[in-house]
């Protein structure tokens, strides 16, 4: 089974506030490389109207029924099914009028969050220190302790996938950023093919059909990782090819082709400071998961993670400025043990990681995190900032095909 200690090299995680959901965790979009997309995929805020604007919309355009029962319920456009995603990203967050439930039976939690609110609520005994690598109490999975891989969920034979994936988002739910995005990418799908399709695809309740899922390999697997039937049905955003034409100078991009390009619902990367791993080698906000979510009524654009919703691209770089200039903490030092970057007397064994080694700095500021050097950590290359080459959706093209067959 991966460990915590082994997060960097599968993927890392970023905390952000939110209401019922105190951090939010995000994955590195550098360590997980979409096969579909060629670029690497991939809080609240004050304007709270914002948000309860956008749930309410995104909530009456997803939810249309059109087709029978078993059928499409959205359209198959890049508008309709973004506008999905991004409902269900409302709905995590619990946004106004989204829908969405958080307490400890229902809800998609980060290990650290559920095991806190655990005690809190008197009831210790509930959290298991297996779930750091994951959890879902659906019954229809096989969990990461099952399947030995660090949020790893496997759709269990014999079992429906359009129940499986609508239970693994409805919680108890305990996973990070990345694997719930992945999760509601295939949610979309499935509200786009409908659930008889989506069913016959990665995993059905009728026998016939389950044989067919798993000679084909397609099951269900929710997973930070390309590994997984869902990329071959998620491609790289135009702005993301924009970006990586050679004529963007590290690949950048100006905030007229974000305006032309970005729909809501696509999904993007912000990264931290790239030597926030020094600091906090264990810790949560190197960056963050983001789906575009459309414009505040005062037109700045709004990006949510989960935990996180409705941020200006500035109060996303203020929280990691903050982030970045915290103390360390146990789950950092935890870290470090394990991965052997102290050893058992407290030295550091990587004098990189020693603040006094003058590697890294205490505090840095949003010039510093927009525009220093990029800098390697266990051979991921990180540059602080929006990643537009992070860019990705699902494929029109390709779930047409799919509804189609």
């Amino acid at each position: 089974m991966t460990t915590p200690a082994d997060r960097e090299a599968e993927l890392a995680t970023t905390v952000a506030p939110a209401p019922a959901q105190p951090a939010a965790t995000e994955a590195d979009p550098a360590a997980i490389a979409l096969a579909t997309a060629g670029p690497q995929p991939a809080a609240e805020s004050a304007a709270h109207a914002a948000g309860a604007h956008a749930g309410a919309s995104l909530a009456s355009a997803s939810s249309r029924a059109y087709g029978a029962k078993g059928g499409p319920e959205i359209a198959a456009t890049p508008e309709a099914m973004g506008q999905h995603t991004a409902n269900e990203m409302h709905k995590a967050n619990m946004d106004p009028g989204s829908g969405g439930q958080y307490d400890l039976d229902h809800g998609l939690h980060y290990s650290y969050n559920y095991e806190r609110e655990c005690k809190d609520a008197g009831e210790a005994k509930r959290w298991k220190d297996e779930y750091r690598y994951g959890y879902n109490a659906s019954g229809q999975f096989d969990n990461p302790q099952d399947t030995g891989g660090f949020m790893d969920f496997r759709l269990k034979k014999g079992h429906s996938a359009s129940a499986g994936i609508k239970a693994w988002l409805k919680g108890l739910t305990v996973a990070e950023c990345l694997t719930a995005v992945f999760a509601m990418e295939y949610e979309t799908l499935r509200a786009t093919v409908g659930d008889k399709k989506f069913d016959q695809t990665f995993g059905s309740a009728n026998a016939h059909e389950d044989a067919a899922v798993e000679a084909g390999g397609n099951r269900l697997r929710i997973a930070p990782s390309s590994d997984t039937p869902i990329s071959q049905y998620l491609k790289a955003t135009k702005l993301a090819e924009l970006s990586a034409d050679g004529k963007h100078t590290d690949g950048q991009v100006s905030d007229k082709e974000l305006d032309d390009n970005l729909v809501p619902g696509q999904w993007y990367y912000f990264y931290n400071h790239p030597k926030y791993l020094l600091k906090h080698p264990g810790g949560a906000w190197q960056g963050e998961n983001s789906l575009y979510m459309g414009r505040s009524p005062t037109g700045k654009r709004l990006w949510a993670g989960l935990g996180a919703s409705n941020k200006t691209e500035d109060a996303m770089i203020k929280e990691m400025v903050d982030a970045y200039g915290g103390a360390r903490d146990s789950e950092d030092e935890r870290t470090m043990r394990e991965r052997g970057i102290t050893n058992a007397d407290g030295t550091y064994a990587n004098k990189k990681y020693d603040p006094k080694s003058g590697e890294f700095k205490d505090v840095v500021s949003r010039s510093e995190i927009l525009h220093d050097a990029p800098y390697t950590i266990d051979g991921t290359e990180r540059h602080g900032g929006f990643l537009a080459g992070a860019g990705n959706e699902l494929d029109v093209d390709a779930v047409k095909k799919l509804k189609a067959s």
